[in-house]
């Protein structure tokens, strides 16, 4: 059972991935403690910011098409359980919305989950330790990042190198007080206290990505373990201030920041990964599209790594005549490089 929770988190972490178009050099990482208290969400919480000439909080684009309106509110992976930020943007749009859409989640239940990880255990399981058979520089760091996560070696002992990576990057994200589902959740919360429902974009089944990661050999297997970890040094270091940048709606700060996400890479090396990339974008503007074309207002939480890009959901919505405008945040700060490019 303990494989079918690690191939589940492995699955929700790719999905999420699967559509950031280009990376961000990664800096030199160190290690940083974070306490790992993570209380209860305080729907009505608003943090103490100062008021400055430009709206707070996460950035938001605002859609129009034919008197129809959606609110996508942008967000980033992981944020930190505490995370403070400015709500009352997101509650002004929310007052009146008739939906709010929330990311992309793995559509398989556990009997599904259980058959599907016996079916290919073979691939991404193997009969000896893992440690002993890595690289004398790769060992030593992944020892280091699983002591910082506080786990032992018989965890990680008998999955194959990529797996292993994954698994140690989502429990080094829970010791260091990360989450990979808010704001969504949050939102959702706010949503429901107004008597707003909620729906996922889509539910996505893990077949085709598994079967995509099966398919790496042992060179590929070590280069997504390396990423792995360099993503979990990299997140210790910087995961706090791209956080803070989101929550002020710095948008150029967040893509300065946000990473492409290691398993996308991983994935990526494999023929046919490119196909589920173009598949998972095109069914989730067809889904905004589709709720775009209904009266009223609508809410979305979509991570930027899906907004973003050249050809990414706010392209795509564009492009089928979708009128966009660009969080206030952004348009300032573009004005403010524009005139430091003139000086």
């Amino acid at each position: 059972m303990k494989s079918v929770r690690t191939l589940t988190a492995l699955g929700a972490c790719a999905l999420l991935a699967m559509a950031r178009a280009s990376a961000q050099a990664p800096a030199p990482p160190s290690p940083q403690a974070v306490p790992a208290a993570q209380p209860e969400d305080d729907v009505t919480q608003v943090s103490e910011l100062v008021i400055v000439a430009h709206p707070q909080g996460p950035a938001l684009w605002r859609l129009e098409y034919k008197g129809a309106e959606m609110t996508i509110i942008g967000s980033v992976t992981p944020i930190e359980q505490q995370q403070r930020w400015d709500r009352r943007q997101t509650l002004a749009a929310l007052e009146g919305a008739r939906l709010v859409i929330l990311p992309p989640t793995v559509g398989l239940n556990p009997i599904q989950v259980l058959a599907l990880a016996t079916a290919n255990i073979w691939r991404v399981r193997t009969f000896g330790d893992l440690e002993p058979h890595l690289p004398p520089d790769l060992r030593a760091r992944f020892v280091d990042a699983r002591n910082a996560a506080h786990q032992p070696a018989s965890r990680y002992a008998h999955w194959k190198p990529a797996v292993a990576g994954e698994l140690l990057l989502s429990d080094s994200r829970h010791q260091f007080g990360y989450s990979m589902g808010k704001p969504g959740t949050t939102i959702a919360k706010i949503a429901k206290s107004m008597g707003i429902p909620s729906r996922v974009i889509s539910h996505y089944s893990m077949n085709s990505l598994i079967s995509v990661g099966t398919k790496l050999d042992d060179k590929q297997n070590l280069a997504c373990l390396d990423d792995a970890l360099t993503q979990a040094k990299y997140e210790q270091d910087h995961v706090a201030d791209m956080n803070d940048d989101w929550a002020r709606g710095n948008v150029l700060a967040v893509n300065a920041r946000y990473r492409l996400q290691p398993i996308q890479r991983c994935i990526m090396q494999v023929p046919g990964a490119r196909k589920e990339v173009e598949r998972a974008m095109t069914e989730a503007a067809d889904r905004l599209w589709a709720e775009l074309q209904k009266p009223g207002k609508t809410v979305a939480v979509m991570d930027m790594a899906w907004l973003l890009p050249k050809d990414g959901l706010l392209d795509r919505l564009k492009a089928r005549g979708a009128t966009v405008n660009e969080p206030p945040q952004l348009a300032a700060a573009k004005a403010e490089t524009s005139d430091d490019d003139k000086d």
